[in-house]
C-alpha cells in the first residue's frame, strides 16, 4: 500500500489524498469514452483493488444508480481505514425546495436506503447533494442533518455544491465539516474566494471534476464543435504536460493537489492502471510555480463550457 494521507477537514477522518469517485460503477455511459456499465463482479474486483492500493476514500451518492449497493456488497467497508462518503437529497441540486416535514422525510428516506445499500449501521460521511445559499442560511437542512447525527445514523456532515454562493454560505454556517466542489485546470472559479476561505476556516475540500468528465484526458479530441474552447484549452494543457515529461491526466491531478485547501482529489475510473498512474502523480508532488502559472492562464469562466450539466447531449456518448 502506498498513498499519502490527509485529515478530511474538521471531521477527524484520515483518508488518502486520492479518492475514488464511483458514479461510473453505478451509472452506464456516464463519462466520455465510457460504454455501458461495468459488471458487478468487475466492480467488486475494482473496489477491493483500489483499497489494496491504499486508496481509502470512496465517494458515492444515493443518486449514483447501483454504486452504493455495489460498494456494500464488495466488503470494503470491513477493511481498516476505509471511509465512504455518500450524498443525500439530490432534489436540492435539481432546484426543489421542500420545507418542514416533507424535507426531513425525503432526506430520511435517502439515509435509510444508503444505510441498507452500504450494509452499515451508521454512515461515516454524508454530504448534502446540493443546496442553495438561501436553503443553507434558512437552516432547515442543517437542523435535519443535526438530528440524524444525534440519532447516530450519520457521523459527519459535508455538502457538495456548485458555484460560489452556496459553498461560501456553507463555510459561514460553521456546521459543515467538508465541502465538495469542482476545481480543475479549466474550472478555477473556486480559487478567488472559496478555497482560501475554506482553508482559513479549517474546512478542507473534496475535489471533484479533476479531469472535467474526461476533457483533461485523451478524449478531449472528441468534443463537439460547441465545446471548441474546451478542446483548445485541453490541447494547450497537454502540450505543457509533454514539456515537463508527464501526461494530461497526471498534470491535472498534480495541479489541483498543489493547492493547500484540497484535502483529497477524486478520480473516477473503471481501470486499476489509471489509479496506479494517479498514485504516481500524487507522489510526484506539487507542480513548480512557473507551471502552475501557465495552467492558471488556461482557466475558462463560461459556465456553459465548464459545467458538464450544460453540455450538448451528444457529448455524453462520445
Amino acid at each position: 500500500m502506498r498513498m499519502n494521507k490527509n485529515q478530511l477537514g474538521k471531521s477527524g477522518l484520515v483518508i488518502s489524498r486520492l479518492g475514488l469517485g464511483t458514479v461510473e460503477i453505478g451509472i452506464a455511459n456516464y463519462a466520455m469514452g465510457q460504454k455501458g456499465l461495468i459488471s458487478e463482479d468487475d466492480a467488486t474486483r475494482l473496489l477491493n483493488e483500489v483499497v489494496d492500493l491504499g486508496i481509502t476514500y470512496i465517494d458515492t451518492a444515493r443518486a449514483y444508480g447501483v454504486a452504493e449497493e455495489r460498494i456494500g456488497k464488495s466488503g470494503i467497508l470491513k477493511k481498516p481505514g476505509v471511509v465512504v462518503g455518500t450524498k443525500t437529497a439530490q432534489f436540492l441540486e435539481k432546484g426543489e425546495d421542500p420545507r418542514g416535514t416533507e424535507l426531513e422525510q425525503r432526506i430520511r428516506v435517502d439515509i435509510e436506503e444508503s444505510l441498507r445499500m452500504l450494509q452499515v449501521d451508521s454512515l461515516q460521511l454524508v454530504q448534502l447533494h446540493g443546496g442553495s445559499k438561501e436553503q443553507i442560511e434558512r437552516g432547515e437542512i442543517i437542523e435535519v442533518m443535526q438530528k440524524l447525527k444525534d440519532e447516530g445514523k450519520i457521523q459527519h456532515v459535508g455538502i457538495a455544491t456548485r458555484g460560489e454562493e452556496a459553498p461560501l454560505a456553507a463555510i459561514d454556517s460553521g456546521f459543515f465539516e467538508t465541502i465538495q466542489a469542482a476545481y480543475s485546470i479549466l474550472d478555477q472559479r473556486m480559487v478567488p474566494h472559496v478555497l482560501p476561505k475554506a482553508a482559513a476556516a479549517g474546512v478542507n475540500i473534496i475535489n471533484r471534476s479533476v479531469l472535467l468528465k474526461g476533457v483533461l484526458t485523451k478524449h478531449y479530441s472528441k468534443l463537439p464543435t460547441a465545446l471548441t474552447p474546451l478542446k483548445e484549452a485541453a490541447a494547450q494543457a497537454e502540450q505543457i504536460a509533454l514539456e515537463i515529461g508527464t501526461n494530461l491526466p497526471s498534470l491535472a491531478l498534480r495541479f489541483v493537489l498543489s493547492h493547500e485547501a484540497i484535502s483529497t482529489a477524486l478520480v473516477g475510473t473503471m481501470k486499476t492502471q489509471h489509479l496506479k498512474a494517479a498514485q504516481d502523480a500524487v507522489e510526484a508532488g506539487p507542480l513548480p510555480p512557473e507551471i502552475i502559472a501557465k495552467l492558471e492562464a488556461l482557466a475558462i469562466s463560461d459556465p456553459n463550457l465548464i459545467d458538464p450539466s450544460r453540455w450538448p447531449k451528444e457529448t455524453q456518448t462520445v
